[in-house]
């Protein structure tokens, strides 16, 4: 005789079984969605305030950062052919907050990246973090780069005082060149993350210059004031320059949770109705099926 061979199915486990949900389920989805919607919306009209308010600070601070920039850029800034050598000071700018897109994510992939090229030129590298969420996202895995953080930075309004504060702390550690990396803004819906880079203060030393300046006092005291200033304006202006990105990047991330809550509250009230339509319609037909009995 032949041989058949009988195979069984797996049967679904309770876990695996699909549950059908009941009105009062769908109730209780619907009207959570429909509160998380209306904090999603106000969120987006509060971010939509700052980021109004930060553009404006941006816009005027930008001309302030660009004069001193101008001056000194041609002669602090590495050349394309430059090896690195020596410490690397790296000041990264993100937020204390979430809920903003990806704007701190790209920080974080950007500081990652100089890591492991500074591990394999063999280069020492210090970094300084604003902000928590770069902090908690470079911790576990770079824990030994970080040299500072600072943390509840946003509390009040960006400040000349706050920029000149994290440029002090900059140089209290002698380096070869200095790297800010932040967010730059472009418009409501591009950033991108850019980094500016600096020789060390050693460099206005050299011969030639600014050797068409005339100096009031000790010429090396009043370039190293120079440099310190330059590098407040630009932290300054790199912390205007994120802000406005975290506030447009929040404000797009709420408009897009807002929409998707919309879509959601759409499918589940029709699924919600078409079940209540079904309930009533069976609860009639028991009764009209009860009346034709007693008759």
């Amino acid at each position: 005789t032949d041989k058949v061979a009988i195979t069984h199915s797996p049967q679904a486990t309770p876990s695996q079984q699909t549950v059908m949900p009941t009105i009062k389920d769908l109730g209780k989805r619907l009207k959570a969605v429909t509160s998380t919607s209306k904090i999603t919306k106000a969120m987006k009209m509060v971010a939509a305030s700052k980021l109004r308010q930060a553009e404006s600070a941006m816009k005027i601070a930008r001309p302030f950062a660009g004069s001193m920039q101008s001056l000194m850029e041609p002669q602090i800034v590495p050349k394309e052919d430059e090896e690195p050598k020596g410490t690397a000071s790296v000041l990264a700018i993100s937020s204390d907050k979430g809920l903003c897109g990806g704007i701190n994510s790209r920080v974080v992939k950007e500081i990652k990246i100089m890591c492991d090229a500074a591990e394999k030129t063999q280069q020492k590298m210090e970094l300084n973090i604003v902000g928590g969420k770069a902090l908690s996202g470079l911790v576990r895995t770079h824990s030994s780069y970080i040299n500072m953080s600072f943390d509840e930075t946003y509390k009040g309004p960006v400040t000349f005082s706050l920029a000149s504060f994290l440029a002090e702390q900059m140089l209290s550690s002698p380096s070869e060149t200095y790297t800010i990396l932040y967010n730059n803004f472009k418009s409501v819906i591009a950033f991108e993350v850019k980094a500016k880079t600096y020789k060390g203060p050693e460099v206005l030393g050299d011969s030639g210059v600014f050797s068409e300046y005339e100096f009031e006092g000790d010429r090396e005291v009043v370039l190293a004031d120079i440099y310190q200033f330059n590098l407040a304006c630009t932290v300054y202006g790199c912390l205007l320059e994120n802000v406005t990105s975290e506030q447009a990047s929040r404000m797009t991330a709420m408009d897009s949770a807002s929409n998707n809550a919309k879509d959601m509250i759409t499918r589940i009230a029709l699924q919600y109705n078409r079940l209540r339509q079904a309930k009533i319609t069976t609860e009639l037909t028991e009764i009209v099926a009860g009346a034709e009995s007693v008759s």
